[in-house]
């Protein structure tokens, strides 16, 4: 390529938005080479025909992609090379939940937070519950109750409720050990969902919950928190713009799903399966 078609390194770098530093490192790395270095002062040019890969780059370390995976990201085919990338996003999304588990820990341990115990529910019974009911839920920006749980507790029952707007899903459990606690929130519900594992290998697990807090404890293995909703949020809103503020069920067997039907709106049906 001719001289008069290479860019100093000054220049590619602002426009490419990468630091000269950024692109001297990923040079000497192999995963964005000069097209020439001069031999004497050390100085490099690059081509145009660099700008696309040197931008493909600044994009995956503005995401925090290590350099070695941002090379195999930049040479993979389409296909792969989005499969890395959702790899990537779901590995940062694990380690940000787990950073997000220790630093409830470390503020509940210095703020010294007295918690309320709920209840103790056995690990089958609550994980199921858990599991089932958060099938009525989906994410919807700026309403995120529907992708949440509503949990009430009283002394001889624990009752998990979620709702999409269309379908509404609850399950009543009886804990293991009543207490004469009542208390009722809405509970993040992709916090609890990846807290299920854990509570299957726990045989018993005390809820416990703070001002903005709910606490799953359970015996040798960490603790899960999960966040609540601001107060301000529960999941009346998204059953009542569903349903309306009446309803009807419709018992068709013990072993037959429920169907709530709206008294204002006789054609929107949701089934629930007991």
């Amino acid at each position: 390529m001719p001289n008069s078609e290479l860019m100093p390194i000054g220049v590619f770098a602002r426009r490419t938005g990468l630091t000269a530093s950024a692109l001297r490192f990923s040079a000497d790395s192999g995963v964005l080479t000069p097209v020439e270095v001069d031999p004497v002062s050390g100085y490099r040019y690059y081509g145009a025909d660099r700008v696309a890969r040197a931008t493909a780059l600044r994009q995956l370390r503005d995401i925090a992609m290590p350099l070695t995976a941002v090379e195999a990201v930049l040479d993979a085919e389409p296909g792969e090379a989005s499969r890395l990338i959702d790899e990537h996003v779901a590995k940062v999304l694990g380690d940000a939940s787990a950073v997000q588990q220790k630093a409830a820990s470390i503020k509940y341990s210095l703020t010294e937070v007295r918690s309320l115990l709920i209840a103790a529910l056995k690990e089958p019974v609550l994980a199921d519950a858990i599991e089932q009911v958060l099938t009525a839920t989906a994410h919807e920006p700026g309403m995120p109750v529907l992708g949440a749980l509503h949990v009430e507790a009283m002394q001889e029952a624990v009752t998990l409720t979620a709702t999409d707007r269309y379908r509404l899903a609850t399950r009543t459990l009886v804990p293991a050990e009543a207490t004469a606690a009542a208390w009722a929130a809405t509970v993040d519900g992709d916090e609890l969902r990846a807290a299920i594992s854990d509570i299957r290998r726990s045989a018993l697990v005390r809820v416990e919950v703070t001002q903005h807090g709910f606490w799953l404890r359970m015996a040798d293995q960490e603790d899960r928190h999960c966040r609540l909703l601001s107060e301000e949020t529960t999941l009346y809103p998204a059953v009542s713009t569903a349903m309306g503020p009446d309803v009807m069920l419709d018992l068709r067997g013990p072993d037959q799903p429920v169907t709530i039907r709206s008294a204002d709106r006789g054609d929107l049906t949701t089934d629930h399966s007991a």
